[in-house]
């Protein structure tokens, strides 16, 4: 291989890393905010349920 092709080569893999982390990242958040939307509906269900308790 010449200087070249390896350059290209290790180029092409930095790239790469860095777009799957670019995806790892935007699908964290992504998961991260259903999560904390799904905990807001079971709090409120909680609290609903707390309030028939009471009641």
């Amino acid at each position: 291989m010449s200087n070249h092709e390896i350059q290209l080569l290790a180029l092409g893999v930095g790239i790469g890393m860095q777009l799957m982390l670019l995806v790892q990242i935007t699908f964290a958040v992504l998961d991260d905010r259903r999560a904390r939307k799904t905990l807001r509906a079971h709090e409120a269900e909680l609290e609903a349920a707390q309030k028939r308790a009471n009641a």
